[in-house]
């Protein structure tokens, strides 16, 4: 079977969308006899859209979002359905290409998948929420359009399926929940013998990554540290992907690492292997890839009951959760218990990494989705 695979951006391009493009095309190549690249998609007309956008919202504070023009849509669906001609796949999947694919022509049966629906990015992201209300009216057309198109899709979580359903009346049996998996490639090393070295150490290694610093929580995160190090806990934070300006011993801003850079793509496993737990207290999160990360290292973690985070870590089980309120004392207070009890600690390291195995990997993500085609292929 051949998958047209469609994408905004170059799924060779490790950095396209922190490498999700990427490793998604390559567990599809291991599942399917071909896969082909439908993407990049680009066009001129999106100068003009912008253009456009800074005219209609001049001398106000909204925000015009090109991406959702519905001229520059039907622009990119014409590039796809040339390129689809010509390589003629039997089954088509897109990937968080929504406006790209509403007006999509063919026949061939298309297969979406994506980290967010429109309406949630709104409820939780600053860049979505203070938008033109064209902007607005477009992108629910074109994801409505893009959805309905759709022979299935396959969302990582069930949050999605869920907003799927209530914004767009998407039939539940419609939908199937797949979740994604890690973007950087495992070591060869034994898992229980980091969670071994993690119980044996007297000082919590907390680790922070993420490219915003305040809409990820970052000075909550600092905020729990000192409590913890106030209850005589030592612990310590490794802060990865922004480099706020922090005066505090305890806390080292090592910056943004390149996972296309070898050296320094090592030097994240290995912050993610020496750590004891993944922090991320964050405001706004869609599928949170980290905590996936942290999870293939067996790494509990801790993070806030917002977006996809609940998914991704199983409260008291794989990490501790808690409301977006909850003050940095109470944190502090659980995970001194938590910490001070090695054996539940160690029982989630495990429950962290079983979770990985079994559920969030791209290995699974690419045989369910080979599972779920080939059998409507056959009807």
């Amino acid at each position: 079977m051949k998958i047209g695979y469609i994408t905004k951006e170059d799924p060779n391009d490790v950095r396209a969308y922190s490498g999700t493009h990427y490793s998604m095309y390559q567990a599809l190549k291991s599942e399917f006899d071909e896969v082909v690249p439908l993407g990049p998609i680009d066009h001129w007309y999106k100068y003009p859209a912008k253009l456009k956008g800074r005219i209609k919202t001049f001398g106000t504070d909204k925000v015009f979002k090109f991406q959702y023009d519905i001229e520059l849509a039907k622009k990119h669906t014409e590039i796809l359905d040339k390129r689809i001609l010509k390589e003629k796949p039997d089954v088509l999947l897109g990937s968080l290409v929504s406006p790209e694919v509403a007006f999509l022509e063919t026949s061939i049966p298309l297969y979406l998948t994506t980290d967010a629906t429109f309406p949630l990015l709104q409820d939780l992201y600053k860049s979505h929420s203070n938008l033109y209300s064209e902007s607005i009216k477009n992108a629910m057309i074109l994801e409505r359009k893009a959805f309905e198109k759709a022979k299935k899709l396959l969302l990582p979580l069930d949050w999605l399926s869920k907003s799927a359903r209530n914004h767009y009346r998407i039939p539940k049996d419609k939908i199937e929940v797949i979740p994604y998996g890690t973007n950087i490639k495992l070591p060869d090393v034994s898992i229980e013998e980091l969670i071994n070295n993690r119980v044996k150490s007297n000082r919590i290694k907390f680790l922070f990554v993420g490219v915003r610093w305040i809409e990820k929580g970052g000075p909550k995160a600092v905020a729990i540290i000192e409590e913890l190090n106030k209850l005589g806990i030592d612990s310590s934070l490794k802060v990865v992907g922004c480099s706020p300006n922090l005066s505090n011993e305890n806390i080292d801003v090592v910056g943004f690492l390149d996972k296309q850079n070898p050296k320094q793509l090592a030097q994240l496993i290995e912050l993610y292997q020496d750590s004891s737990f993944f922090i991320l207290p964050t405001k706004a999160e869609c599928v949170g890839m980290s905590f996936i990360e942290a999870a293939s290292f067996g790494l509990p973690a801790i993070g806030t009951n917002v977006g996809g985070v609940p998914e991704a870590v199983v409260d008291h089980k794989t990490g501790l959760v808690f409301n977006a309120d909850e003050n940095p004392q109470e944190i502090a207070l659980e995970i001194e218990k938590l910490w001070n009890e090695k054996t539940v600690y160690e029982k989630m390291s495990k429950a962290a990494h079983v979770h990985y195995s079994q559920n969030m990997n791209w290995r699974n993500w690419a045989k369910r989705v080979r599972e779920i085609i080939t059998n409507l292929s056959s009807i």
